[in-house]
């Protein structure tokens, strides 16, 4: 019997990472017209290296499990302070529960049960789901021996029109290049000029903007001048808002 851990979109998404360049160089087109569909998001990576963020990643997961027949929405989560709200996808297949969340890298199915705590091992990062109360979950990560709570949430669906609300309003909220993806059990996580390195044991970090550059590059093979292009426009739009 084929499970969801076969469908072919898993694979596929191991490899697309997460990335605002290419969200921060839509910023000059029209407000409706920014979020991009799934078509676009997979031919900007293959032409171009690109991923995309939550909401561009978790329209991508939703859609194409649809296609396959497969009960899948966006949740949003609750991340217990006052910044803007992170989303997932959740899917029901064979009477279970997912959650996938290629925010956080989970790019393949996470089980979520009432009955115990499930565990997804992704590299340098464990991540696992817990049952709170009266429906409530909660995402965990464990890295080198700390835990440390990301979210919690109810499996309450979103539907198109809000989800579509909160992805337009979310371009407001960039404020540097962010990049992250796991690479030979390695996270690589960038924010602006700060990388850090994470595997089993060791941690690098460094506050540098050549050092950004540089692993834009090798990791993720973003071209400098479209890195610099997006800083430029993400620049002018912060000054347009204040």
């Amino acid at each position: 019997m084929k499970t969801i851990y076969d469908i072919h979109l898993f694979s596929i998404l191991h490899h697309i990472p997460y990335e605002n360049i290419s969200k921060i160089l839509r910023l000059k087109m029209n407000p409706k017209d920014r979020p991009r569909d799934s078509k676009t998001l997979l031919s900007d990576h293959h032409s171009l290296h690109f991923g995309g963020t939550c909401f561009s990643l978790v329209n991508l997961v939703v859609k194409s499990l649809q296609i396959e027949g497969i009960k899948a929405y966006p949740v949003k989560a609750d991340i217990h302070r006052r910044t803007f709200p992170h989303f997932f996808a959740i899917a029901e297949y064979d009477h279970k529960y997912y959650l996938i969340d290629p925010g956080y890298l989970i790019n393949k199915p996470l089980e979520i049960r009432q009955d115990r705590a499930t565990h997804q091992k992704n590299g340098a990062i464990d991540f696992n789901v817990n049952h709170l109360k009266e429906g409530q979950f909660q995402l965990q990560t464990h890295t080198n021996g700390q835990q440390k709570t990301r979210y919690t949430f109810h499996v309450e669906p979103l539907d198109d029109a809000e989800f579509l609300e909160f992805w337009i309003h979310s371009f407001d909220y960039m404020n540097a290049i962010v990049a992250s993806r796991f690479i030979d059990n390695k996270f690589i996580y960038i924010n602006g000029n700060y990388v850090q390195i994470r595997s089993k044991g060791n941690i690098e970090k460094y506050d540098q903007k050549e050092k950004a550059l540089h692993y834009l590059k090798t990791y993720f093979d973003f071209d400098k001048n479209i890195i610099h292009t997006a800083n430029i426009l993400l620049q002018e739009y912060r000054k347009q808002q204040k």
